[in-house]
């Protein structure tokens, strides 16, 4: 600890940063997750993929 030893407020400063940051990225991924729920529920997920993964369309379904 002696880095930070006579930079304790730089360091805090940066900190509080440090974690707001994290916080609007965990408040993101919360979004995102929400979002892709969302999504889910309207799919029977028992039923035949559509599309690959990449977007393109699966030919030959019955």
């Amino acid at each position: 600890m002696a880095i930070i030893q006579g930079k304790e407020q730089q360091f805090l400063t940066v900190f509080k940063q440090q974690l707001a940051e994290e916080a609007k990225t965990n408040e993101l991924l919360i979004l995102l997750i929400q979002a892709l729920a969302t999504e889910q529920d309207d799919q029977d997920p028992d039923s035949l993929a559509t599309t690959y993964m990449d977007g393109t369309p699966v030919r030959g379904l019955p």
